[in-house]
């Protein structure tokens, strides 16, 4: 099971956002075994399908976060605006519809290649397994911020 947690890891090639986007390559790598251990477990994956599932995800989650970060942009910009039209703000959440349907888009496609590399029942689970793989990394970073008693 190390020896699998060890490729995964190596495998795991997705983006990591944090505070500053700024972290070390060794937090980085122990970020994603973390994530690579908890997935492969949650998922009940072998070692099989978690050679072949890590590089779908991976790809997936990288399109998926290239969009959310453009929408995140956008939103800034209008937050920003002071003075916003209607046209500005009409083109604003046309354009956030239309990324929101394609990160739809990205993830019907992935899905039908997820289908050929594991199975639907555990495809089922991804959307679960990701909320609380973030929930308990959210948690941590609170424990640690929160000051000694």
């Amino acid at each position: 099971m190390k020896y699998l947690l060890i490729i995964i890891g190596l495998l795991s090639g997705t983006t990591l956002w944090a505070q500053n986007n700024k972290l070390s390559e060794e937090k980085r790598d122990e970020f994603e075994a973390q994530k690579a251990a908890f997935f492969t477990q949650a998922l009940d994956l072998t070692p099989q399908e978690a050679v072949s599932f890590w590089p779908l995800y991976n790809e997936m989650f990288k399109k998926i976060r290239e969009k959310d970060m453009e929408m995140r942009k956008k939103a800034k910009v209008m937050r920003e605006t002071k003075n916003l039209t209607e046209a500005d703000a009409r083109k604003y959440v046309e354009g956030s519809l239309a990324a929101e349907q394609q990160m739809l888009d990205i993830k019907k496609q992935y899905y039908q290649k997820l289908l050929e590399v594991i199975p639907a029942k555990k495809i089922a689970k991804l959307d679960w397994v990701e909320r609380k793989f973030h929930r308990q990394l959210l948690d941590k970073m609170r424990k640690c911020s929160q000051p000694s008693k």
